[in-house]
């Protein structure tokens, strides 16, 4: 399925060229200055670009500062390949970048017609994580900002395009960074994504309506935490109540203990009542023993956070298993025997391998 995108890359991109498409307002400003266009010009390029999906040339009332601009500047890409649906109106969207990578979106369906967009980072992860399909494709590349924001805008405009044919009346509104990839990994694309997209200038999404996930990279969480001051929600990829055995299922997490990890989240500020998440898979045998619990009781411990509970999802050659019904019940029954808020995550899109853990690039036919 092709996107109906009007934004379109410039057909030479150097090494040096500016990634328009992922520059927040504020360093678009003064790259305005440096080439001799004025910052005056921001706002209208902003809006035109994010707002109105125009072409450089065809921003009203540019001129020949287009020219200008375009000399300096590439504007990054994702198409629409194809989107395949699950029975619970879960949607997979395989989107192609401008040097042929692929990597995957999935649109989520919540109440009130809203839906949620799962993105992703990176084509592929090294994070290695045992219980996550996309550990397993290794790392070809990040993704740049502006690929982060075409992502979006694309899953946007699939959603825009349903209502208009009257196959949906739902609207996207909240996004969570756990698709494929470390968000945290590559810092500096992620938080310029972030910028561009909650920007006053531009679609000026709530910061409220967007969570940001990582297994634990405490120099990027400490980052995080200054530049977004708590607006953007955090969700630490927790999975295990002891550090010997979060080390077996997470590799990144040889480099930080779960003590560091509580300082940083002790440090990380929360704006009125807002709340940290834990995300918690549950893998029966490894991390549901009374251990693991009594771990992850302790790690909560004078911590304003909600623990959500993920069952695994399956994936070719995984050797774990998913739990049963009853096994979920009882880490749930005996996490709040313990006194620790939580919850279970519903499972989406999982007979499409588009749940969570299981983004792959497969299910396509693309």
């Amino acid at each position: 399925m092709d996107s109906t995108a009007l934004i379109t890359s410039h057909p030479k991109q150097s090494s040096t060229s500016t990634d328009l498409l992922g520059t927040p307002f504020q360093h678009l400003c003064q790259l305005l200055d440096d080439w001799g266009v004025g910052r005056v010009q921001a706002k209208r390029i902003f809006r035109g670009l994010h707002v109105h999906r125009l072409p450089l040339h065809q921003i009203p009332s540019l001129g020949r500062h287009a020219t200008t601009v375009a000399s300096h500047t590439h504007i990054a890409t994702a198409e629409i390949i194809e989107v395949v649906s699950a029975q619970d109106g879960t949607k997979k969207i395989l989107l192609q970048l401008s040097d042929g990578a692929r990597v995957e979106a999935v649109l989520l369906p919540m109440r009130r017609e809203r839906f949620t967009l799962c993105v992703s980072t990176q084509v592929g992860c090294a994070m290695g994580c045992s219980f996550c399909a996309t550990g397993t494709m290794g790392l070809t590349r990040p993704l740049s900002a502006g690929e982060i924001v075409a992502q979006v805008y694309r899953a946007q405009e699939y959603v825009n395009a349903q209502v208009a044919i009257g196959h949906s009346e739902r609207t996207l509104s909240h996004l969570v960074f756990m698709g494929m990839g470390e968000p945290l990994h590559y810092y500096e694309q992620t938080r310029d994504a972030l910028r561009v997209l909650l920007d006053q200038h531009g679609i000026c999404l709530a910061a409220r309506h967007v969570t940001v996930s990582t297994v634990g990279l405490v120099h990027a969480m400490r980052r995080f935490s200054s530049d977004f001051g708590g607006r953007v929600q955090l969700a630490l990829s927790l999975h295990a109540g002891t550090d010997e055995t979060r080390r077996q299922i997470i590799p990144a997490a040889r480099k930080w203990s779960l003590s560091e990890l509580k300082k940083t989240l002790i440090d990380h500020p929360l704006p009125g009542s807002r709340v940290l998440m834990l995300e918690y898979v549950i893998l029966p045998g490894v991390n549901d023993t009374p251990a693991e619990l009594d771990g992850v009781a302790e790690f909560s411990r004078g911590l304003r956070a909600l623990v959500n509970l993920i069952p695994f999802n399956p994936f070719k050659g995984s050797d774990l298993r998913s739990p049963t019904r009853s096994e979920i019940d009882h880490v749930e029954v005996e996490l709040k025997r313990r006194g620790v808020p939580c919850s279970v995550r519903v499972t989406r899109g999982q007979e499409r391998a588009g749940a969570c853990g299981q983004l792959a690039m497969q299910g396509f036919q693309s």
